[in-house]
């Protein structure tokens, strides 16, 4: 499977995975103080700035955005975390839904020397977005059943 199909196959898990949730669901805690709503939002988040820097740096003509350092990451995950646990289930769908379709839409307008330049700068997360997806659908998917069975 190609980047786009993947990407577009991990968006549509994560939010078959939401569809039916209540906003009271979305907001039930999973480990470390998040939410599935919160975890939304997240992606949301890291999709568009991913792609926001990398939409810049091609409008440039300059090099590809550096990565981001764990330590970087790590501090705007815990700054945004209270925020993102703050926004309603429906609207973190929402906003997850807008930001991985619009881009997915950009990604896959990428000529494939431009996806090869990205994977070799080691920023290969840049353009296969399914992969922190993933991530998250696993997690979510995980709750869900503890959710399931609790019921």
């Amino acid at each position: 499977m190609s980047y786009v199909e993947e990407n577009a196959a991990a968006r549509d898990r994560v939010l078959s995975l939401v569809a039916r949730l209540t906003d009271a669901q979305m907001a039930l805690p999973l480990a470390d103080g998040w939410t599935i709503g919160a975890e939304l939002s997240h992606l949301a988040f890291w999709d568009r700035v991913h792609t926001g820097r990398l939409r810049a740096a091609l409008q440039a003509g300059g090099d590809l955005p550096a990565p981001l350092s764990l330590e970087s990451t790590d501090a705007l995950n815990d700054a945004g975390l209270s925020g993102w646990r703050s926004i309603a289930g429906a609207t973190a769908i929402r906003l997850f839904a807008e930001a991985s379709s619009e881009v997915d839409e950009y990604l896959a307008s990428l000529t494939p020397e431009i996806v090869e330049r990205i994977r070799s700068a080691g920023i290969p997360r840049h353009v296969e977005r399914y992969r922190h997806r993933t991530e998250h659908g696993d997690a979510n998917e995980a709750a869900l059943w503890r959710l399931v069975v609790a019921e």
